[in-house]
């Protein structure tokens, strides 16, 4: 049986918004270059090349993997002075079962570099208090619903769509609540564990303001290109390969569209473990949460919960 694990932290979501901070060239991220720029104003001028000499996008999942399990995951602080005092041996207790062929820089070095940057990201940016909240909130519903749903329902609901494989196996599952990636997801795999970063989504404003997924939402159906694509999914799941076979898109071109319908979550990712390729299909019920959504926000009717 598939052990799964729901962990909201703020320290996770000090990593996570340390990688949103060095993915910048990814253009998905809702908060975008200018929350960028404004937070690289207050960084020191060598922590650049520690995040170049860091790695985070191969690295970030043992430091999920350690905060998961440290006793002080619940306060940045004192995790971040937990985390210096670790021995090697310490660290290799807790990396051990994840860890096929070590880390390349050492152990020692992880620790100290990885130390380091945390404590001078945390210092440049100050993660607001209600995105905390949401998280936690989000944490718990997916607690509520874990004895509900299969893990495979339970990652759908989570990600709007990522769907895995039931003839695969894994040692265990941990799902992270996170927000500065939004609306994208994350799947790290480590030595059979799967860890899954799923974006959750500011809640509404106000009345009169509609919310970021209804937007996308709208906009994921507002082009001929992408309704045709949504027709062909329809009887998917479909490779990438054969969705470029039957529309003659580009690439790049395709991918864009996917994306869009992606963070939308008007399609699904149906997931088979590292190596295979993604394959994709419509997601009839987001078309149900549409219309509970217009319906919401257009005519003020209630009765409509949403994630």
């Amino acid at each position: 049986m598939t052990l799964i694990r729901i962990d909201y932290s703020p320290v996770h979501e000090l990593v996570t918004s340390l990688f949103a901070y060095t993915d910048n060239k990814n253009q998905l991220h809702d908060l975008g270059n200018k929350w960028r720029k404004e937070i690289e104003k207050k960084l020191p001028a060598s922590f650049k090349k520690k995040l170049e000499e860091m790695n985070l996008y191969e690295t970030i999942a043992y430091l999920h993997l350690i905060i998961v399990d440290s006793p002080e995951k619940d306060n940045v602080e004192r995790f971040l002075s937990w985390f210096k005092s670790l021995g090697e041996g310490q660290l290799y207790e807790l990396l051990a079962p994840y860890l096929e062929d070590g880390i390349p820089m050492g152990l020692k070095t992880f620790r100290d570099l990885s130390h380091e940057i945390m404590l001078e990201w945390q210092q440049a940016y100050t993660i607001p208090p209600e995105i905390h909240e949401l998280l936690g909130r989000s944490a718990a519903r997916m607690e509520q619903l874990k004895p509900q749903l299969s893990y495979i329902d339970l990652i759908d609901e989570a990600t709007s769509g990522i769907v895995l494989d039931s003839s695969d196996e894994y040692n265990g599952l941990l799902l992270i609540p996170t927000y500065h990636i939004k609306p994208l997801n994350r799947l790290d795999f480590v030595s059979n564990q799967l860890i899954v970063s799923y974006a959750v989504d500011d809640e509404q404003i106000d009345e009169d303001t509609p919310t970021n997924q209804l937007l996308r939402m709208t906009k994921g159906l507002a082009d001929e290109k992408r309704l045709t694509l949504l027709h062909i999914l329809a009887n998917g799941p479909v490779t990438f390969t054969e969705l470029q076979q039957k529309t003659k898109l580009s690439k790049s071109n395709l991918h864009y569209h996917l994306s869009l319908l992606k963070t939308a979550g008007l399609l699904r990712m149906h997931f088979k473990m590292p190596n295979e390729k993604y394959k994709y299909s419509a997601r009839p019920e987001s078309f149900n949460q549409l219309k509970g959504l217009l319906e919401s926000y257009v005519f003020g009717l209630t009765g409509y919960n949403d994630r």
